[in-house]
Formats: structure tokens, C-alpha cells, sequence
């Protein structure tokens, strides 16, 4: 398996994908995890105007800045409010997340078709960033649905997540006949390594997810329950494989759960969240129980 080069583009893989999504007639890119595209959909599309809808991946205004787009924000909130808001800004594209990151929120499928009627009047493209979506597969399909139905939508989505492999980077795009002609021959060859195809072309993708949706559910209640229990404020309504919650207490939880060696996301550097407030993982029931003792310990 090392000792040879990964397929230029692997057929097969491409084909379980597609199949998996319940994709028809959309084309699919593989590459080595989601930030992959991230970085490299800015230059192949040559945008110059981007909108991004807050919160979202903080690596998208990096990735727009660093090739020459100019980016704006709009908070979700608004946006929910008045949609027709996006056509102020004239942007050539809008990148924005269902399940949101960091709250887990879903945005309402109407709106994303909303959306992309927009873009689709303004010449541009819309970024529907799924990096979770396999945590909500009836949302995911609703989103595929909506993409086949209009040319200049871009789904993102990562396989690392639900198939707990961070360290075997697979990542893939789903997009239009008319996008795919755009960018294809511009992915270099070799993209993703032979283990992450490997490990994917022995997965039962759709077993794995059922099985990863019934545990994360059960356990993302738990903690839920825990954490309100606690004092913690719920932000959103988690859907995916993560909580974010807001402290009442003046302690760094972060610094705090550090030393019984346990990270958590500070959201300080996200929009429209402040000091204390946080994202944890959800993870097994013995790695959960650790996680709410820890806290208990903290605000003791």
C-alpha cells in the first residue's frame, strides 16, 4: 500500500460517495480532508467578493484573504431574518455551514434554496459547508437535493468525522456538471494517500454512520443534561458531534480542564461569542463522564 502511488482518481471511491450521498446527477471531488478545498476553491473559481454567514470555520476568511478576495460577515441571525439582505453586499459567492460549527444548528433548507437563487441571479456560488452533515442525514439529502436542482451549489464534506480517522485525511465536494468542468483538471494528481482510500474502500459507510448517529445521540444527550445540570448555558441546538455552552462562572475552563488533561474549544475568537463560552466533543460514555468531572471539579 505505501509503496505505491494513490489512483489519480479513484473511480471507485468516487462512485461509493455518490452513492452514499444519494447524489444523481452531481459530480464528486476526492481530496486529502476538507480544508483541502477550503484553501483552493477561492483560486479556482477566481472570487473576488465573498460573503461569509457567522458563525463559521475561521479558516475561510484566511483561505479568501490569502487569494485576494474581499470578504464581509453576516450573522446568521440576520440573514434567518431577511435573506434578500445578501443582495447589498453583491457578493460572488457565500460560504456558509449546516450543521452550524460551533453551535451544531441546522439552516432551514428553504433558506439555502433561498439562498442559491440569489447567488444564481448575482452570477455566483454558494459553499454549503458539511462537515458534519453525515451526523443529519435527512438535512445532508435535503441539501443534495437542492444542488442538484441548481447548477452553483458546492456541498463540502469530510469523511474524517464520522469515520473517526483525523489522521487520514478524505474529504470531497459534491458540485454541478457545469462546476465540475470549471475546477477538475485543476486538483493536482495524487491528492489523497493510499491508506485514506484504502481504509474508505473496506468501509460500510452507511452501517458506520448509523452506528456512530445512534451512540453520538445517546451520549450528546447525556452530556447535554449534565452540563444544563451544572449551570451551563446550551448555545444552539446541537446536531452533530459537538455542544458549545456558555460558563456563568469567572474561571478559564480551558485552562482549568487542561490540567486533568482535557481540551476544550474556547469560541473567544468566533463571532458573536465572548469570553466563556466553550465547544466540547462528544466522545464515549467513560470519556464524557471524565469530561463532567472535570468541570465539577473546576467550579467547586
Amino acid at each position: 500500500m505505501l509503496s505505491r502511488y494513490p489512483e489519480v482518481s479513484p473511480g471507485d471511491i468516487e462512485k461509493m460517495i455518490l452513492q452514499y450521498t444519494g447524489a444523481k446527477s452531481l459530480r464528486v471531488i476526492i481530496g486529502p480532508g476538507l480544508t483541502h478545498f477550503i484553501y483552493r476553491i477561492p483560486a479556482w473559481m477566481g472570487l473576488r467578493r465573498s460573503l461569509i454567514i457567522e458563525p463559521n470555520f475561521n479558516e475561510y476568511e484566511a483561505s479568501l484573504l490569502a487569494y485576494g478576495s474581499r470578504t464581509s460577515s453576516l450573522g446568521l441571525g440576520v440573514l434567518k431574518r431577511n435573506p434578500e439582505i445578501v443582495r447589498s453586499y453583491r457578493p460572488d459567492s457565500i460560504f456558509i455551514c449546516s450543521p452550524v460549527n460551533p453551535t451544531g444548528d441546522l439552516v432551514d433548507a428553504g433558506l439555502l434554496r433561498k439562498l442559491s437563487m440569489e447567488m444564481s441571479r448575482m452570477g455566483g456560488i454558494l459553499f454549503v459547508d458539511q462537515a458534519f452533515g453525515d451526523f443529519v442525514p435527512e438535512h445532508a439529502e435535503e441539501t443534495v437535493r437542492i444542488a442538484e436542482e441548481m447548477g452553483n451549489v458546492i456541498i463540502g464534506r469530510s469523511l474524517t468525522k464520522i469515520l473517526s480517522i483525523p489522521s487520514l485525511r478524505l474529504g470531497y465536494i459534491l458540485v454541478s456538471d457545469q462546476v465540475f468542468g470549471m475546477i477538475r483538471d485543476r486538483e493536482e494528481p495524487w491528492a489523497v494517500c493510499e491508506p485514506a482510500l484504502e481504509f474508505v474502500r473496506k468501509a460500510d459507510l452507511k452501517a458506520l454512520r448509523d452506528t456512530s448517529l445512534k451512540r453520538i445521540g445517546e451520549e450528546r444527550s447525556y452530556l447535554m443534561e449534565a452540563l444544563e445540570n451544572m449551570g451551563f448555558e446550551i448555545l444552539g441546538d446541537p446536531h452533530a458531534n459537538f455542544i458549545a455552552f456558555r460558563s456563568p462562572f469567572e474561571i478559564d475552563l480551558k485552562k482549568q480542564l487542561l490540567k486533568s488533561g482535557i481540551l476544550i474549544r474556547d469560541l473567544s475568537d468566533y463571532a458573536d461569542f465572548g469570553k466563556n463560552c466553550y465547544r466540547v466533543a462528544v466522545r464515549g460514555r467513560s470519556e464524557n463522564a471524565l469530561l463532567i468531572q472535570a468541570l465539577r471539579n473546576a467550579i467547586l
